[in-house]
């Protein structure tokens, strides 16, 4: 048996959740159906169901588009309004955004048959353990090297994930990820552009319909996960080796999930809350100089000083720390044209320096022992200073469920239903999910 048919045994026969598993995944899927409300106004979701219009027809919804597709497309669309605005969940192992590619995919097979909230629930946990595990194994490396791993790890969860909702057999699955892999790509020097959510949406697509291929008898080679490991990471077989021996427990129990509280990258939150934290203690005092210290590989994905538009201002450390000490935090109105050009936060750029640091541990994406810092000089001589490990809505720091259904109704400006808190329980959600297929 090979490494990647040892996967598919998984996919077709894994764990079943816990309870704990199911609720994670439960509040992702509110969290994430929030984000594609939210984002299908914005111009990358606009554009993409513009261009989907000369992609065919079919049944699955786009959400908040009033317009259906076939699945793979519909899935791309979905994908797509919920990473646009960069407010939908992470995971650490694999440094993805998971909930943006694997929801986006089970939902468009839900509209193709009578699938359950729990047949969401298991293959949820099962995509997101093949993106966790063969992140234990490819990164960091495979993200220092450029590698967009929403989009390179995200297609395989989301062939896995789509093949377990199929039903498909272990050999079947075994294709379904080798025809996944062989679509996995995707560059973070795309970040700060359309291309990001292009990419996860690809993925969403492209792990549909790897399944779907593998579904009618099309083939892959199966040793062309160890070909992506060489030519992908550092190649470390021996550790792949050891994950799959780890494959009888669930990543999500391990890890957890990283909500988000604010709609800007990630690597950005600690200091957004180091900047809230400040903000309180300035009173009436101008600010002279802003220093933020995090480490070197959250900086790189971090270039913009002087953001030109929203894509840049999410990836910008001064301009989201600025902003968090001027009006205490971070909402989508502060990343307007108008909130670009505000002066204030111009002058408060000008006087911000970022130091990046060698990464003590780099195998760990938020250490606990080097937080993020911040320090801030004001006119009547007083130095402000601030650290955060671990930012709001990491699962060391987890956002409550109370807050999720706020943000969801923030976001999609609706309210939260009992329908929407109890979807895993669902026993056909192509009813369910078919309410959020017109038009906002």
């Amino acid at each position: 048996m090979t490494r990647l048919s040892s996967f598919a045994e998984f996919v077709t026969q894994g764990a079943a959740p816990d309870e704990s598993v199911k609720r994670a995944v439960r509040l992702a899927g509110i969290d994430t159906l929030g984000c594609v409300l939210l984002g299908v106004q914005e111009t990358a979701s606009v554009n993409i169901r513009r261009a989907a219009l000369d992609w065919g027809n079919g049944v699955c919804s786009i959400y908040g588009g009033g317009m259906s597709a076939p699945a793979p497309i519909a899935a791309l669309c979905n994908a797509i309004s919920a990473h646009t605005l960069d407010f939908d969940d992470w995971e650490e192992p694999g440094n993805t955004h998971p909930s943006a590619v694997l929801f986006p995919a089970l939902w468009a097979l839900c509209h193709l048959g009578e699938y359950s909230g729990t047949d969401v629930i298991t293959a949820y946990s099962t995509g997101f353990e093949i993106v966790a595990r063969l992140g234990e194994v490819m990164n960091f490396d495979h993200y220092n090297r450029g590698w967009h791993s929403t989009a390179t790890l995200g297609v395989i969860g989301a062939a896995a994930a789509s093949a377990r909702m199929l039903g498909l057999s272990v050999e079947q699955t075994t294709h379904a990820l080798s025809l996944a892999i062989t679509q996995a790509s995707g560059y973070t020097a795309q970040f700060g552009s359309h291309a990001k959510p292009i990419q996860a949406g690809v993925a969403a697509r492209d792990g549909v319909m790897a399944a779907q291929m593998a579904a009618v008898g099309m083939t892959g080679q199966a040793g062309v996960l160890e070909a992506m490991m060489t030519q992908m990471s550092h190649g470390n077989l021996a550790a792949l080796d050891d994950v799959l021996g780890r494959l009888d427990g669930l990543a999500l129990s391990q890890w957890g999930l990283a909500a988000k509280r604010y709609p800007s990258c990630g690597y950005t939150h600690r200091l957004i809350d180091c900047a809230c934290q400040i903000e309180s203690q300035i009173g009436t005092s101008r600010i002279t100089s802003i220093h933020a210290e995090l480490p070197d590989f959250h900086a790189e994905i971090l270039p913009f000083r002087h953001p030109e538009n929203r894509q840049e201002a999410m990836f910008s450390i001064p301009y989201c720390v600025a902003t968090a000490l001027k009006r205490g935090g971070l909402t989508l109105s502060d990343l307007t044209q108008a909130a670009l050009s505000d002066p204030e936060i111009a002058d408060l750029i000008e006087c911000t320096t970022v130091t990046p640091h060698p990464a003590q541990r780099p195998e760990m994406n938020f250490d606990p022992d080097q937080p993020d810092r911040l320090s801030v000089m004001l006119e009547d001589g007083r130095r402000l200073q601030a650290a955060v490990a671990y930012p709001k809505g990491a699962p060391q720091h987890p956002m409550s469920e109370e807050e999720i259904c706020q943000k969801f109704e923030t976001n999609s400006e609706r309210k939260v239903t009992d329908a929407l808190i109890t979807w895993d329980q669902q026993t056909d959600l192509k009813g369910f999910l078919m309410q959020f297929s017109g038009q906002v």
